[in-house]
């Protein structure tokens, strides 16, 4: 499925970008959390409400979009332009909504490190997972190329391995009580990879489950590498320059970040690399699909 790409008009940026200056990030964070529904003004106004209903109709069709274009400016126009999908946003560590992640060659965070990353969803072990993720680009990576984004929708995933008759694979997703378990957070989860039509997914929770119990569920590493192999054969790379962000169901799809590279100014502490803000959304536009 191709995605839509939408660029934010410059009425819409000098609309955020003023509301973004009016008041700190931590400002509006604390806001949005307290007021879901406020606005900061930004509805009242026909261009704001176009460029919302746009991405609205994306999403309907899609479940992810990428929208180009939108102001960098520490985080608060990152926030604010996702109000066009959703009002209520997860927060983290009291009032926090937006991450700030620098890829680093030093690091196994599997959010920072430049390895490949996996195909997956995001919190994926919580007792309800965000709806959406989205993911700005703050600097794109230094090598022309490098650190791409894909996007699979569950859909696309389950036709794709339909169609090899994967049948052992697809029982592992749709009918196999499983657990995940997050080394990091100590969080678990079990049921169903895959129930009513959404989807929780990520090989190093499957992985750390399997640590946990000694156990392996019988021949997990094929199914995690077919996996793998169909998201491939049914997404299309998509590369982020400065200002673009991706946003993603985290219900009905699967995304991906390729490896990344790091330009040393002054080894070994002082590189670029590429930087991203994240945050999640608990609505979305309504799915008709």
């Amino acid at each position: 499925m191709k995605t839509a790409n939408i660029c934010m008009p410059a009425t819409v940026c000098r609309l955020i970008a003023g509301a973004a200056k009016s008041q700190s990030l931590e400002a509006l964070e604390r806001g949005l959390l307290e007021n879901p529904f406020s606005g900061f003004g930004l509805r009242e106004k026909p261009e704001w409400q176009a460029f919302a209903d746009s991405v609205r109709e994306a999403w309907t069709a899609r479940g992810h979009l990428v929208v180009r274009g939108i102001p960098v400016d520490g985080g608060a126009s990152s926030l604010l332009s996702a109000l066009a999908l959703g009002s209520r946003f997860k927060p983290y560590r009291g009032n926090k909504i937006v991450k700030h992640f620098k890829m680093s060659p030093w690091t196994t965070e599997l959010s920072q490190t430049i390895k490949e990353g996996h195909f997956h969803t995001d919190l994926n072990t919580a007792p309800k997972p965000p709806a959406a993720t989205v993911i700005h680009c703050i600097k794109p990576d230094p090598k022309t190329g490098a650190g791409e984004t894909r996007i699979v929708p569950l859909e696309a995933l389950l036709t794709e391995l339909k169609l090899r008759k994967a049948k052992d694979t697809l029982r592992l997703l749709l009918q196999t009580e499983i657990e995940m378990v997050d080394d990091r957070k100590h969080g678990s989860w079990s049921g169903l990879i895959v129930a009513n039509n959404e989807i929780r997914f990520h090989p190093e929770t499957l992985r750390a489950a399997a640590r946990r119990s000694g156990t392996l569920p019988e021949n997990l590493e094929y199914h995690l590498s077919l996996i793998r192999e169909c998201a491939f054969a049914v997404s299309s790379p998509i590369l982020l320059d400065r200002g673009d962000a991706v946003f993603v169901s985290n219900l009905r799809a699967l995304h991906y970040r390729g490896p990344c590279t790091a330009r040393y100014i002054e080894f070994p502490r002082k590189f670029e690399a590429r930087e991203i803000y994240v945050f999640h959304l608990l609505d979305e536009p309504q799915w008709t699909r």
